[in-house]
């Protein structure tokens, strides 16, 4: 994978939309996703974790969405770094646009967004069954 701007889409193997995202290096931005670790899902209060305000992300808002996701399997604990990076690793896939720059993947992003078809944009929300 090269060093380059582009526009990523995850998908689900059976045919869920995820999440579209752009990156001035996405090398190093799916590099984050991939290493993003749970533990730094830090809570925003002393409250118990019940809704997606109470936690922050600093490194990828993918684990943030998919913590809350009560939906999306039974097979893995999407609340723990080995049930996310397991699921995504067997279930998912990626595709990957590079641009010849940010503003380039970012108006690709804006017309993918446009869709509606993607199950984690914006703010996160709480998925029940």
């Amino acid at each position: 994978m090269k060093c380059c701007p582009g526009l990523y889409q995850i998908h689900t193997f059976d045919g869920i939309p995820l999440k579209v995202g752009i990156a001035k290096n996405l090398r190093q931005r799916l590099r984050q996703h991939a290493r993003s670790l749970q533990r730094k899902l830090q809570p925003t209060k002393s409250e118990p974790i019940g809704d997606p305000s109470h936690l922050r992300s600093k490194q990828s808002i993918l684990a943030k969405h998919l913590y809350f996701d009560h939906s999306l399997t039974a097979n893995y604990d999407l609340t723990t770094e080995l049930g996310r990076q397991t699921f995504l690793a067997h279930e998912a896939y990626l595709l990957i646009t590079y641009t010849a720059s940010r503003d380039e993947a970012e108006r690709l992003e804006k017309i993918a967004e446009a869709t509606g078809i993607w199950r984690y944009q914006g703010r996160v929300r709480v998925i029940e069954n």
